[in-house]
């Protein structure tokens, strides 16, 4: 199977519409030798934060010597992101022979009348056979907790649960109560929760019924005694020691509260080593695109991939406190099933343009259906026809500063349309 066979075979897959559940997954899994049974893992779920999170976990542990495995989703330029193994990403060899294993292993099954495997099943799969050799491997969940493919792992080191809030309500539960049970999923008997700080009640009341129900320890992340946020990253003080980060934003400070409290949890129990040295460092090495970003300063250029109501909220908290990101041109694309309709009034409210772009997949909104309801807001508007275009016309109008926004699957594309032209 060569990489590009590789990448037609996983995406023939269905992504959406399949019955929840682990009974996909698991059969695959045993065919394949259970590669994740004793694999010691970070699981890292939530609604907002954890790809940082994961990110900030990942660093620190590489910092400290560990051969650290990290699974994220979604890629923003190369669909190989997904598996790192100390920061390094998988080759296209090595994605075609792992998948060639995990479709031989699929059509074992499908020839005994099983179920097909969904997409992000198989992206799983592939995942755990490829992190297999690693010391630790920091697994961020999909979609919810309880039935995510990556809920196959039996023992984790921890469960790592960040900011929850309304999302994939159609899929979680109409309430965060709701979407915080499937979260919760994730927590294993006897094994540590970690829960991010400033969590509605509702979820904190869920996550400690779980805990209590496993005899799982629960630990509570604090606030930080300090904090500051600029253009050129976070710094805070939490239990009387100063921190630096690369990622921008006061909520990346929260994500990095709750990296320091899982590592912690686990250096006084015995099962990780590192200094302060190594953590401090790990957490300032840290990185993730497409969140609140800058990648190119005169003019400012931003990518940020928020794409929930909290997510925009946390964006437009730093375009309030950044002076860089005032009066900016924003670039803007966003899917059907979320909040478009706040998300392009509360942003083109604070635009001097607004250009909307069509995200590249079915259940993406129209440029041109963004632009009318943006028009509503901004007096200058436009609908594009592809991101080439939107990023001429964010160099011709821009007097300040330009904000790509709405959604990850536009952050890869503009980027590379911006640096074109911002060179």
């Amino acid at each position: 199977m060569t990489y590009s066979q590789a990448l037609r075979y996983i995406h023939a897959h269905k992504t959406h519409g399949a019955r929840p559940g682990l009974h996909r997954i698991l059969p695959l899994l045993e065919k394949l030798g259970r590669p994740q049974e004793g694999m010691p893992v970070l699981h890292v779920a939530g609604t907002n934060g954890k790809g940082s999170t994961a990110a900030m976990l990942a660093a620190v542990l590489r910092e400290a010597g560990y051969k650290t495995g990290c699974f994220t989703s979604p890629f923003i330029y190369d669909f190989r992101e997904r598996y790192a193994i100390n920061g390094v990403i998988i080759s296209e060899k090595e994605l075609a022979e792992t998948a060639a294993r995990v479709k031989d292993a699929e059509d074992a099954l499908l020839a005994e009348g099983l179920e097909r495997p969904t997409e992000f099943e198989i992206v799983t799969a592939i995942g755990l056979l490829f992190f297999k050799s690693c010391d630790v491997t920091v697994l961020e969940v999909g979609l919810g907790g309880r039935f995510d493919a990556t809920n196959v792992v039996e023992n984790p080191l921890a469960a790592v649960l960040c900011s929850i809030s309304l999302d994939h309500t159609a899929y979680l539960g109409d309430t965060v109560g709701k979407i915080a049970r499937e979260k919760a999923g994730i927590i294993k008997p006897g094994r540590p929760a970690v829960l991010c700080c400033g969590n509605p009640e509702e979820a904190l009341a869920e996550i400690r019924a779980r805990c209590a129900a496993l005899d799982a320890p629960l630990i509570l992340c604090g606030q930080p005694e300090s904090c500051a946020a600029d253009v050129n990253g976070s710094r805070f003080v939490y239990k009387g020691e100063s921190y630096s980060i690369a990622l921008r934003g006061e909520h990346q400070i929260h994500n990095a509260i709750t990296a320091i409290e899982t590592l912690e949890y686990l250096k006084n129990t015995g099962v990780l080593s590192y200094t302060a040295s190594q953590l401090k460092q790990g957490l300032q090495k840290a990185y993730l695109p497409s969140r609140l970003e800058c990648i190119h300063q005169d003019p400012y250029i931003f990518i940020d991939g928020g794409h929930n109501r909290e997510g925009i909220d946390i964006l437009l908290r730093a375009m309030d406190t950044m002076k860089e990101l005032r009066d900016p041109v924003i670039i803007f694309g966003m899917m059907q099933d979320k909040p478009y309709q706040y998300a392009v009034r509360k942003l083109a409210e604070r635009a001097r343009a607004f250009l909307t772009v069509q995200p590249p997949v079915p259940r993406a909104m129209t440029a041109y259906d963004l632009n009318n309801i943006a028009s509503l807001y901004c007096d200058d508007t436009a609908a594009c026809s592809g991101y080439e275009e939107a990023a001429r016309l964010a160099q011709e109008k821009c007097g300040g500063s330009i904000l790509v926004a709405g959604s990850l699957y536009i952050t890869g594309a503009m980027t590379t349309a911006l640096k074109k032209i911002f060179r």
